[in-house]
């Protein structure tokens, strides 16, 4: 692995109201409000063991981990230079009892060995992902590696992540997952043979179409799947709704199953 990255490619910013701190590719997969919506609609509570898959700079986790203090996750990434700023930043927010990274595939058909070694019997309580949001056969690909890397995929590859994940995930756990509409179908396609789904859209504001969802599978449940009310991101003068305000600041977590998505 590359052991350097040149600080002039990178900035350091801030998120959760300035609680942590990440720095990341100014030309690659950046951090946003996608980000934390994902970490914060993750219901993982004391205790329990979570997996991220495809952390990017490990945005994600981190959230998370200031969310839930006492909770440990592994969070993976097949890219040099996304793991080493992950371990950077675990560092950097003084996670490392809290978080462990590791350069691994998630669709490397030895991922359980790599990932518990001798301990072929553990499973996670929790698992999230962001994947890419873009077919790489319908889009025009980024001129960048990095952004190439966090933004495209193969259009078969989704479902694998997603069937990769479930094959690591406990009875009753929850898979988690931020996208585009347009890949909809196909996590729909995909979760609904592992258990139960609700579907959370985010829209930009009143009346306007959802641009993407978060999904969450509770993996076993026969419950019926549930397409719930929108989450509205922005107000009418632009600025964030005060739900997704409290979240984007670090003040609340979420429940996609409550109609007022706080957990209670």
């Amino acid at each position: 692995m590359d052991k350097t990255i040149n600080i002039d490619t990178t900035t350091r910013d801030k998120f959760l109201d300035g609680k942590i701190i990440i720095e990341q590719l100014k030309d690659g997969g950046r951090s946003g409000s996608d980000t934390i919506l994902l970490s914060a609609a993750v219901p993982a509570k004391f205790g329990d063991f979570v997996l991220e898959i495809g952390t990017g700079n490990a945005t994600a986790s981190i959230a998370l981990a200031h969310f839930v203090k006492d909770i440990k996750i592994v969070a993976i990434d097949n890219d040099d230079t996304n793991v080493l700023l992950a371990q950077r930043n675990v560092q950097l927010n003084d996670m490392n009892n809290q978080i462990t990274i590791k350069n691994l595939d998630i669709l490397d058909t030895k991922i359980r060995s790599h990932l518990f070694s001798s301990k072929k019997n553990i499973s996670f309580d929790h698992i999230f992902m962001n994947p890419p949001y873009f077919d790489s056969k319908k889009n025009i690909i980024p001129t960048s590696h990095h952004n190439k890397i966090a933004k495209t995929f193969s259009v078969n590859d989704l479902p694998k992540w997603i069937d990769a994940a479930n094959n690591l995930l406990k009875n009753n756990g929850t898979l988690t997952i931020i996208n585009k509409v347009e890949n909809l179908l196909s996590i729909i396609n995909t979760l609904g043979h592992y258990g139960s789904i609700n579907i959370l859209p985010l829209t930009s504001k009143r009346r306007k179409d959802a641009d993407r969802v978060i999904v969450q599978l509770k993996k076993g449940s026969k419950s019926k799947a549930r397409l719930l009310y929108p989450l509205i991101m922005h107000n009418e003068n632009g600025h964030y709704t005060d739900n997704v305000e409290n979240i984007l600041r670090g003040n609340t977590r979420f429940d996609i199953q409550q109609l007022n998505y706080k957990h209670q």
